[in-house]
């Protein structure tokens, strides 16, 4: 049973933020797993269950986002690099490579001696080669593309309610007794924190945790916008075209969610 999370290994602001939340991940994710056979019985135990489950599929969905990020920047780059943004040759070349590998069923893909096409390919030969096909994945289930905003609200309360609980008042609790905590006194010591203090430090909490909250669902709904335009292009004659400007924009808003500007982040058919 894995209590771990795996931390994203970038200092890009993005992957510093998803290691924030991964942390508090964690922290939910342990409270909520089963120890022994009693934890599967009682009040709590199928909220609890459900819980632990929601923090896998969190997890999945903040490293899958970060993957996706990349994934797309390594495409769109290759597509300008190596095949000069020119949608007909990236396409062709995806499609002899795809047979290369896997073979195909359809007899137009050959000639007669066996040798794979590559004249007078048709653009329905071509439509599951495009370079949108290796932006949108289309068939199959994706914790992306497959995940509303809306999915991320049960992480965004989970935060808020990690942000009221307190380890010090767990354990006080427990034990029935006083537990002393201490705060840096800003001359390399420490001193035992007031109520003042311990006040402040909750408010605090629960300030970065909405700011974390918004910041989830913000990106969420970029992430969404993204692979909508995406799976449109995918099933339509754009995809059989150049698209140059659009996936240059592509690279800035992926540019842009990396590095946490999301005022940057804008419609791919219109300039930006």
């Amino acid at each position: 049973m894995k209590e771990h999370v795996d931390l994203i290994s970038s200092d890009l602001p993005l992957a510093k933020l998803f290691n924030r939340i991964l942390f508090k991940v964690e922290t939910i994710r342990v409270m909520s797993s089963p120890r022994i056979f009693d934890d599967l019985h009682g009040e709590m135990a199928t909220e609890k269950m459900q819980i632990f489950y929601e923090t896998i599929l969190w997890e999945k969905w903040i490293q899958g986002v970060w993957k996706r990020l990349e994934d797309w920047a390594e495409v769109i780059n290759g597509y300008f690099e190596e095949y000069n943004g020119r949608w007909e040759y990236y396409a062709l070349l995806q499609r002899l490579d795809f047979i290369k590998e896997w073979g195909s069923d359809d007899d137009d893909d050959y000639n007669s001696d066996g040798s794979i096409k590559t004249e007078g390919i048709t653009r329905e030969q071509l439509k599951y080669h495009t370079v949108f096909n290796d932006l949108y994945y289309k068939e199959c289930f994706d914790i992306v593309q497959d995940t509303k905003p809306d999915d991320l609200i049960p992480l965004i309360c989970s935060l808020g309610a990690l942000s009221n609980m307190s380890v010090i008042d767990v354990l006080q609790d427990i034990s029935g007794k006083q537990v002393p905590t201490f705060i840096a006194d800003g001359q390399g010591g420490l001193r035992q924190a007031s109520f003042a203090d311990k006040t402040e430090r909750k408010l605090n909490d629960t300030i970065e945790t909405d700011n974390l909250g918004q910041m989830i669902y913000l990106i969420a709904k970029r992430m969404e916008m993204l692979t909508d335009k995406f799976k449109s292009y995918t099933d339509s004659e754009r995809a059989f075209d150049d698209n140059k400007e659009m996936l240059n924009r592509l690279l800035r808003n992926v540019d842009a969610l990396m590095h946490l500007r999301l005022d940057e982040i804008c419609n791919l058919e219109v300039e930006c």
